[in-house]
């Protein structure tokens, strides 16, 4: 299946899934099940069902179609997880009668019907595997008993102690087997296998013509003289959390990216990939893919959305929250099969991600997570990065509905404990109607809305030719650049490049203490009696702060978290890589100036070890840095009346006086 754009829906190919109101679907015969934290109610479809032809006969199945249902008006609505959905809009016993007759041809590999979890109409199909689960302390006789009993097959024994097994009985409904197994005592987990369709958390294209620059990253409130549409201040502070780091992050932090395809020959993202994988063409080619007859739909979003997050310094005509960042492009499947989702997390924990941004979601408004995803996100909140954990973050999605409020909407990607959800505000510190929200946000971040302006970012490179012939540009817009990215499909990759720069600065924490720092820092927009106990259901704990969180990420950084920083940097081979001199770990260098007590003593190290080093040169070095001119500005403070116990200022004197006759003692702001 294409793309799904939230904004810009396209049913015009017959190889999309129909979903939504089009359907015109009755419900009928629905199960109650425990799917992840949530009990959800599966409704059959009355007129939709999903078939999968035999190996080498998806022709042959063709014609038992046009036979099953000869006195039946038959659409196709699409192809989902390698099944074929077909509407009968036919009488329930004519309906009945096709799925007979389709179940026992020999073509058809399987038949089974499909399943909405609300009236949007999402389809949900069971693909007739379970995500199976014992509770503590069953032998191995009760195990085969249940095995036996509903007459499973064992297909793969899975981490941490679960399996996945095959429903074979002829006719069996995997969700009702399902359903049944959750009854039995034993059993703790029984989740059928879902194929659901997937949205992109994108942008609706704005008519308007509008010169977006990089507002985001420092929002002066002018743009080219215009003022509209701009409150100065309403940005992420990522340009003020450089100038902290005194430099652009560290380039052993590893940002990986979830998504349709990345143009790794853009500039901006050019020399920066590390362990790509494509799940869909099973290689490492993530080339994104056109849509021949919907250029809109081609998969242009995973280049926009890497762009925002680790955009290279002086490679294009952008830049990235995070530009020393590394990139991990996952090229994701065009449909939500959960265990392929459970491996794209698996693929993050295992190749080395430090931060993992997605901005997708399922298209069905109603989406419980399966135990099954949920534990591979956990996996890499948890594991992933040597045991310290992946930073994982969501966006919220653009439906202007709550994240997690079933039977009525539920997005339970974005509503996980372990994940970082992402809302949206403008370049005016606003809320913007589309944006999801809920007791499960944790910060907003800056992107388009209605009043404000959109993104910059990058665009994918090149021409194609389309299904009548027509070379087209690839990408959003004509060029290399597109202006008018946005909602949280932005959002979501800007935060997670603040949280790359977060690292930089303390490769130490944990993801639980980067989420936390991010929390803790963000400021709050909006009225006052938005946040109930430091929380708005809008923005979260407020908007990300880059500088704030960078500030607080060197305060706690640990001496040992520093010298070990140093060691590394002292062993780098910065020679044989002159361009990245100057941008390889400073993260590690910043953290190091602001976390060992005398803070000269780096300062004078690296003046040193420049080539050609002088004592004027050294001297120079020490009279622009940082801790000199703070030390000097306290210590030329005006001095209140001798009242015994030293001012701040007099003891910044004595202790600067100290620091220049012994540079090394480690006794400056001890």
């Amino acid at each position: 299946m294409p793309c799904v754009h939230c904004a810009l829906p396209d049913r015009s190919s017959s190889d999309k899934p129909t979903s939504g109101k089009e359907a015109g679907d009755a419900m009928a015969k629905s199960h109650t099940l425990q799917i992840g934290r949530s009990k959800v109610k599966l409704s059959q479809s009355d007129t939709q069902i999903a078939v999968r032809p035999q190996v080498g006969m998806a022709q042959s199945m063709e014609n038992a179609l046009r036979s099953a249902t000869r006195d039946a008006p038959l659409e196709r609505r699409g192809r989902l997880g390698g099944f074929e959905l077909i509407q009968i809009r036919a009488s329930p016993a004519n309906v009945t009668r096709a799925r007979s007759s389709l179940r026992t041809a020999a073509s058809v590999e399987r038949e089974v019907p499909v399943y909405h979890t609300s009236k949007d109409n999402v389809p949900f199909v069971p693909i007739g595997t379970i995500y199976l689960s014992f509770k503590p302390n069953q032998t191995d006789a009760v195990r085969q008993r249940i095995v036996d009993k509903y007459r499973l097959e064992l297909v793969a024994a899975e981490r941490d102690g679960f399996l996945t097994v095959r429903v074979t009985q002829p006719g069996a409904d995997t969700v009702e087997v399902a359903a049944k197994l959750q009854r039995e005592k034993c059993i703790a987990v029984a989740e059928p296998d879902l194929v659901t369709t997937r949205r992109l958390r994108n942008f609706a294209r704005p008519d308007d013509e509008l010169l977006a620059r990089e507002w985001h990253l420092e929002n002066t409130g002018v743009l080219d003289q215009v003022t509209a549409g701009l409150t100065q201040g309403a940005d992420a502070r990522v340009i003020a959390a450089w100038k902290l780091l005194d430099g652009f992050g560290a380039d052993q932090v590893v940002v990986g990216v979830i998504d349709d395809g990345f143009d790794l020959s853009h500039p901006d993202l050019a020399n920066k990939a590390v362990s790509p994988w494509d799940f869909d063409r099973n290689s490492a080619d993530v080339r994104p893919a056109p849509d021949l007859t919907s250029p809109d739909n081609g998969n242009w979003h995973g280049t926009a959305c890497a762009a925002v997050a680790v955009g290279n310094v002086g490679g294009g005509q952008i830049v990235g929250a995070a530009p020393n960042a590394r990139l991990m492009p996952i090229r994701m499947n065009e449909s939500l099969w959960p265990s392929l989702v459970a491996q794209w997390f698996d693929h993050m924990t295992d190749e080395g991600a430090w931060v993992v941004s997605c901005s997708w979601g399922a298209e069905a408004e109603v989406y419980p997570l399966p135990d099954r995803i949920a534990h591979a996100i956990t996996r890499c909140a948890k594991e992933g990065r040597n045991g310290r954990g992946c930073v994982v973050l969501f966006a919220a999605g653009n439906s202007g509905s709550d994240i997690d409020d079933p039977p009525r909407s539920q997005n339970g990607l974005a509503a996980h404990s372990d994940v970082m959800a992402v809302s949206a505000c403008t370049s005016r510190d606003q809320f913007p109607d589309y944006s999801n929200f809920g007791k499960n946000i944790t910060v907003c971040a800056p992107t388009s809305g209605l009043g404000g302006w959109g993104i910059c970012t990058a665009d994918v490179t090149g021409s194609y030719i389309d299904a009548a012939g027509r070379e087209r540009s690839s990408g959003y817009a004509t060029g290399d650049y597109f202006e008018h990215f946005g909602r949280t499909s932005s959002a979501c990759p800007l935060a997670a490049g603040v949280c790359a720069l977060v690292l930089s600065a303390n490769p130490d924490l944990s993801s639980a203490e980067v989420r936390e720092i991010v929390k803790q820092t963000a400021r709050k927009i909006g009225p006052a009696s938005e946040y109930r106990n430091g929380h708005s259901v809008k923005f979260g704990f407020g908007c990300v702060d880059a500088e704030a969180a960078v500030r607080e990420a060197l305060r706690v950084a640990p001496p040992a978290a520093v010298l070990a920083g140093r060691r590394a940097r002292e062993s780098e081979p910065v020679a044989a890589r002159p361009e990245a001199r100057g941008r390889a770990l400073t993260g590690a260098r910043a953290g190091a100036r602001s976390a060992v007590p005398n803070l000269f003593e780096f300062v004078i190290e690296e003046a040193l070890a420049e080539p050609g080093a002088t004592v004027e040169s050294v001297a120079a070095a020490i009279a622009r840095s940082t801790p000199f001119l703070t030390a000097v500005q306290l210590g030329m403070a005006h001095v209140p009346p001798d009242s015994g116990i030293p001012s701040k200022a007099q003891m910044t004197r004595i202790k600067l006086a100290k620091a220049f006759s012994a540079p090394t003692s480690g006794t400056m702001f001890s």
